[in-house]
């Protein structure tokens, strides 16, 4: 028999520790998900916990089948929650870190907290001299120095506020589901800054008529307040929609520039070849229904004929006539019958 050589005996080990390794990191994810689920009241199988606990085989080809059935079938349990969002809060609160009471996953808390600092900057921002009923209504264009600072400062942190309550909520609810992928995190900063970029535009780019839309709001509210002080309160208002809704900002500079280009961009002439070809198939589609037409009221005189074997000759003209007005007129007009 040969004795493999020593060169080959360390070729194989590092495959049997990676898939020892690998065997013992679903086993980690079993017990996450049926912890998961025992949390959520979801009723699972004895012998799955009866074989996890201490039934697992010592051979590698056999415990690695136990141990993929065993994680098939609590991955069953647990959808449409996803095993590695179920695992990522496991091991998030086996961590224990100081703000986990923030959130469950690292996103969230990140998150929590750039929406706490957006807050907290708003109230003291709102506590300068600079940030007044004339500030916040003037225009980027008509302050300067620090002015200007403290303004686009407020209006920045009412758009983070904004788009972090947005990232939030929906964050939030993918995690409450089970179904949070943290490879997705990237796109909820994205959303973030596209929010920040998008309250700034609204309140300093965009032309808004403030004081039809303070009207329209006192009118709603049915409350009598100063008109300056409603202004300033909807440039906030509206610097936070922004950052909630980027979207709502994209639509409504898209909608510009497709206006404008519906007037630079001269209109396309449609080509003679596709043009004739449309007239072409109307004309077959009315030829047809005319046919058809005549068709049914041949159809009809026949019927009335083979009914009738002593059709007056009177009746059988006034049918003729009918079927004369529709060669003619191309319409069916036929009195009504007493």
């Amino acid at each position: 028999m040969d004795i493999p050589h020593t060169e080959d005996l360390e070729k194989q080990q590092p495959t049997m520790i990676t898939n020892s390794g690998f065997l013992d990191q679903l086993e980690n994810e079993c017990e996450a998900l049926a912890h998961y689920a025992f949390s959520k009241g979801i009723t699972v199988p004895g012998n799955l916990m009866r074989l996890l606990n201490s039934g697992l085989s010592e051979e590698q080809d056999v415990r690695a089948h136990q141990v993929t059935d065993i994680y098939n079938q609590l991955s069953e349990l647990v959808a449409p929650a996803k095993p590695q969002t179920i695992l990522l809060m496991y091991d998030e609160n086996k961590k224990a870190p100081p703000f986990l009471f923030l959130g469950s996953v690292p996103l969230i808390r990140r998150m929590m907290a750039v929406a706490l600092v957006s807050l907290f900057s708003l109230i003291g921002l709102s506590l300068s001299g600079a940030v007044n009923n004339e500030n916040m209504v003037a225009s980027m264009f008509d302050l300067q120095g620090t002015d200007l600072l403290f303004v686009q400062a407020i209006l920045l942190a009412a758009s983070a506020i904004g788009a972090s309550f947005a990232g939030l909520f929906k964050a939030n609810s993918f995690v409450t589901q089970g179904v949070y992928d943290p490879k997705h995190e990237s796109s909820y900063w994205v959303r973030f800054v596209v929010g920040l970029i998008s309250g700034i535009t609204l309140t300093q780019l965009i032309p808004i008529n403030l004081d039809a839309v303070a009207q329209s709001t006192t009118d709603m509210i049915a409350v009598d307040t100063n008109s300056e002080a409603n202004h300033a309160a909807i440039r906030i208002t509206t610097a936070l929609l922004g950052g909630f809704s980027a979207n709502l900002v994209y639509n409504l500079l898209d909608r510009i520039v497709e206006t404008l280009k519906s007037f630079i961009t001269p209109k396309k002439v449609q080509n003679p070849a596709v043009l004739r070809q449309q007239l072409e198939n109307q004309y077959r589609k009315e030829k047809l229904q005319f046919v058809t037409q005549l068709s049914q009221e041949l159809l009809l005189i026949k019927q009335e004929l083979a009914s009738d074997d002593e059709m007056c000759k009177d009746k059988m003209q006034k049918r003729l006539t009918q079927y004369l007005d529709i060669l003619v007129n191309g319409e069916k007009n036929i009195p009504a019958k007493k």
